[in-house]
């Protein structure tokens, strides 16, 4: 079956403000080329995001990404927009970008591109903060030009409590008024971090409006940050701290899912950044990887000490404790939890014995 050319679908020229791209970029048909960057991180995340998932929809199944780091050699671009997929007949080109931009061999070659995009291929550039200059550049322009583009400024206070009652909402979490005010006062500045608290929220208060008091209450109560602050502890590997904080998580009543999966996504970019570590590119890995700094640093420190194919067997574990909460494999989940915050930890190794694998296999 034909596939349709991007031609026809290439929007005009848009610079969308980052906390109304999703809004806007649903409104109007894909274009070739989208520009993503920013010093708030989340949004440009969830704008990337965003594109990935419509991308996906309709029909670019494929997707291939660059990496234009110092020594990044540019005649890959066009190399890559000129290829022909083997497996797909719409893909996603995906180019990060390190904050100083792409450098004068770098810039002609995306100007080359966007000059003349090809058909049924998707850029996708993805950059953190950049300096005046490259927002000015012939670069940036073109892509502006041949699609669109969405710089994500921190978020002055003014917009703040509007963001924040937006994200609740999509969060299914009520909030109120003074509630929203208050999260935004304690949040100024920092978006990831509000969004984490709406999270926090959204699972202590699922049934209830969220006032200012359980805002509060929230914010003094250490042990309601254990569910974020368990792999933190982990990957640290202080195993008293992490246990301390599961066994708080058990004592309140918290459901096993949502521990399960802030262990998983920890020990999966763990794994890729061990992966990256071995490779010697642990450093560009990080770098197209939006994660408030110390955090960065954390991950950057365990990945050059821990042995990808113990986190492998880590995930694998990941994987049965899943299939104990879904209950598509008998076990018992805290038990589970226990081992895998252990292991995560360091301390001991991962070991399942033939009766535990066998116990958990669902029979045929």
């Amino acid at each position: 079956m034909a596939t349709a050319s991007l031609e026809t679908l290439t929007c005009h020229a848009m610079d969308i403000r980052a906390e109304q791209f999703e809004r806007e970029f649903a409104r109007h048909p894909l274009a070739r080329c989208y520009l993503l960057a920013g010093t708030e991180p989340l949004q440009v995340l969830e704008a990337a995001d965003a594109v990935r998932k419509r991308a996906r929809s309709e029909g670019f199944d494929e997707r291939e990404v660059l990496h234009g780091e110092p020594g990044f050699d540019w005649s890959e671009l066009s190399r890559a927009g000129a290829t022909q997929s083997l497996f797909s007949t719409r893909r996603i080109l995906e180019l990060h970008l390190a904050d100083k931009g792409p450098g004068k061999p770098g810039s002609a070659a995306i100007v080359d591109y966007a000059r003349k995009p090809p058909d049924d291929t998707l850029l996708l550039i993805v950059a953190p903060g950049l300096a005046a200059s490259a927002r000015k550049s012939a670069w940036y322009k073109a892509i502006a030009k041949a699609g669109a583009v969405s710089y994500a400024w921190p978020l002055p206070a003014a917009r703040m409590t509007a963001w924040i009652e937006q994200r609740a909402s999509s969060r299914q979490l009520s909030i109120d008024g003074p509630a929203a005010e208050l999260l935004a006062t304690q949040n100024e500045g920092n978006l990831l971090a509000a969004a984490q608290e709406i999270d926090r929220l959204a699972l202590l208060y699922p049934d209830s409006t969220v006032g200012s008091a359980e805002v509060a209450a929230a914010a003094t109560d250490s042990a309601r940050f254990d569910i974020f602050d368990l792999p933190t502890k982990a990957v640290n590997g202080d195993t008293v701290g992490a246990l301390r904080s599961l066994a708080r998580l058990k004592a309140e009543g918290v459901d096993a899912v949502p521990i399960t999966w802030a262990l998983v996504n920890d020990i999966r970019t763990l794994y890729q950044a061990s992966l990256a570590a071995r490779a010697n590119r642990l450093d560009a890995f990080m770098n197209k990887i939006f994660l408030p700094l110390p955090r960065k640093r954390q991950i950057s420190a365990a990945a050059q000490r821990v042995n990808p194919r113990d986190l492998a067997e880590l995930l694998t574990r990941a994987a049965e404790l899943d299939a104990i909460n879904k209950g598509a494999a008998s076990g018992r989940a805290w038990d589970e939890l226990v081992t895998l915050t252990i292991a995560l930890s360091g301390r001991h190794a991962v070991q399942r014995s033939t009766s535990t694998r066998q116990q958990n296999q669902k029979p045929t």
